[in-house]
């Protein structure tokens, strides 16, 4: 297919952004990538002092979220919103459907973008860390 990144929109209860993360990651996000679904992240909007051109301010009300997702086409989007026809509704969607009600309660307001173009030519880069430690060794002596 042709593939499209969304970009989804969530203004959700103030201070309630860790446990939002943290119930996408461990039981929403393992379901939807399950049906070929790729989370890119999530982030929570932040202000940075003497930074111009950011948002306006943090918000005392709210806390601002964006989730980035690739899918492989429009269709295999639509398809994902029909989830338990494509991925059963066994213990993994019935942890999937609980932690989505978790974060209906927290959100406030949420829509989502479709966005479509291609990938930059390089690819993301990960390079591991090694299980290494290393010390700097004084220079040798030189009669």
């Amino acid at each position: 297919g042709e593939e499209i990144v969304t970009l989804r929109y969530f203004k959700i209860k103030k201070g309630a952004f860790d446990e939002f993360l943290r119930v996408s990651v461990e039981s929403v996000w393992p379901y939807f990538e399950k049906l070929g679904s790729r989370v890119i992240g999530m982030w929570k909007v932040i202000t940075p002092e003497g930074i111009t051109g950011s948002s306006p301010g943090e918000s005392k009300d709210f806390d601002e979220v964006y989730l980035s997702t690739r899918y492989a086409s429009l269709d295999h989007w639509k398809a994902s919103r029909d989830a338990v026809l494509h991925g059963g509704n066994g213990p993994d969607w019935v942890k999937c459907q609980a932690a989505l009600d978790r974060r209906r309660a927290l959100t406030l307001e949420t829509h989502v973008l479709f966005l479509k173009g291609s990938m930059a030519s390089g690819g993301p880069y990960f390079m591991p860390g090694l299980d290494e430690s290393y010390e700097k060794k004084p220079p040798k002596m030189t009669k």
